[in-house]
């Protein structure tokens, strides 16, 4: 019998809270309009469990640990085709949020390739949602280990994300801007219906994915973000993960903003997400 994720998920995440393998990190969440546009800014509520984490990493000497290789059992959800696995993430801001992980260890500055596009294919068949990819520390990448990201839609209070009626405003099936974004990306629409068939979505997943790169010109070695739904692709070129200290991955180029504290939140108020999101791009 096929395994359903998205079950599979929700019955792994009971356990792992009761034995306490998953520390979920608690925000304050409020939506703030700017220039036209409605961002999601959480802020931190407690970073007191995952810093003290790293501190145990770093006093034992292993700062490169792979949290990954091996893997912490009580958050291991199941395989996703033969290359790939899926764990929940330990120190989530999100519930349901779930990694998907390369069996063996591969770069996260690696190109994506068609097996880790069937891999979240297979995924996003039975647990739709916002898949995203941080690729190299300048993107946002916290693990060395290559491993793409599902959250679930939608984002509350949003129907899906903060720039959904952006994002789904683009119409046709080519590299494009949506000119309401300023931050440098290209973005196109992806065929209704194409996850219906996962293997058939591997293919043009891939093929769009390299098409996006084009579009961008981006040498082997440039960071970017990836971010996806069923209807859309977006990547984002990046120049820099901080901005003033405030670090920014994938999602925050769907207008989903994460901060440690009141500070950084003020900070980006003042001086306009947007504006900072366009200095990291």
């Amino acid at each position: 019998m096929t395994m359903n994720f998205s079950d599979q998920v929700r019955a792994v995440t009971e356990s792992a809270i009761a034995c306490g393998a998953l520390q979920s990190i608690p925000t304050v969440a409020e939506v703030v309009e700017q220039g036209g546009l409605r961002f999601l800014v959480r802020i931190l509520d407690n970073l007191k469990r995952k810093d003290e984490a790293r501190a145990r990493l770093k006093r034992a000497g292993s700062q490169e640990t792979n949290p990954f290789l091996p893997y912490e059992a009580a958050l291991y959800v199941g395989e996703a085709g033969d290359y790939h696995r899926c764990l929940l993430n330990k120190f989530n801001v999100v519930e349901h949020h779930l990694l998907i992980v390369t069996s063996r260890f591969e770069p996260q500055t690696d190109l994506l390739d068609v097996r880790d596009f069937a891999a979240l294919a297979q995924v996003m068949a039975q647990m739709p949602g916002l898949a995203f990819y941080n690729s190299g520390e300048a993107a946002g990448a916290s693990q060395s280990h290559k491993h793409l990201q599902l959250v679930p839609l939608p984002m509350a209070p949003f129907v899906e994300t903060p720039f959904s009626e952006q994002l789904n405003s683009v119409r046709e099936e080519r590299a494009q801007r949506c000119e309401r974004l300023a931050f440098n990306h290209v973005l196109l629409r992806l065929p209704p219906g194409l996850f219906e068939d996962p293997a058939r979505a591997a293919e043009r997943l891939l093929a769009c994915y390299l098409q996006l790169r084009d579009a961008l010109g981006l040498a082997e070695d440039t960071s970017y973000n990836l971010l996806l739904t069923s209807d859309w692709m977006l990547m984002v070129p990046r120049s820099a993960e901080r901005w003033r200290g405030i670090s920014f991955n994938a999602l925050a180029f769907c207008g989903a903003i994460l901060v440690r504290d009141e500070k950084q939140a003020e900070t980006l108020l003042e001086a306009g997400i947007m504006q900072a999101l366009v200095s990291v791009t």
